[in-house]
């Protein structure tokens, strides 16, 4: 299978929406904002084969330039994708992609950070397999479950 990973675009909205719609759960007004926002409101990159999205992740800067930080804000990859590498992709392209945005400004990538549900065990192997350590636990920080803070630095 050839799959290709680029930045999400306005015209990957109907495909984003169609995964939402699959995975997440079948609510049209919720998939469009979902597919707007990542398109419109933050950086994404999405992982495709032929007209299917496999996995998308998203990312934004926080602070300043020179502070050198990132959040990832989201990453998901389709069931019948998973633990065939895809999300491991679309980490290793959005640090790429980090580091090239900072060193244009004269700055350099320094943190990556996120939340997760603290009873995200598959999450918890998986970030650490990518280099991210645990750094804190935050209780009722998401609406069904505390939240565990992961830092990956550089």
């Amino acid at each position: 299978m050839d799959k290709v990973i680029r930045n999400a675009t306005e015209k990957d909205v109907d495909i984003i929406v169609k995964m939402y719609l699959e995975e997440v759960e079948n609510n049209q007004q919720r998939a469009q904002k979902f597919a707007k926002d990542l398109i419109y409101r933050y950086k994404t990159n999405i992982c495709v084969s032929e007209k299917n999205v496999l996995g998308t992740i998203t990312w934004d800067t926080r602070g300043g330039l020179d502070d050198g930080i990132i959040e990832l804000v989201a990453l998901g990859t389709r069931s019948e994708f998973q633990r065939q590498g895809v999300m491991r992709e679309l980490v290793l392209s959005i640090e790429n992609e980090a580091k090239k945005y900072f060193s244009k400004a004269g700055h350099k990538l320094r943190v990556i950070y996120l939340f997760m549900e603290k009873s995200n065990n598959t999450g918890e192997l998986f970030y650490s397999h990518m280099g991210f350590s645990k750094v804190s636990e935050i209780p009722a920080f998401l609406p069904k479950d505390d939240a565990v803070m992961w830092i990956k630095y550089f």
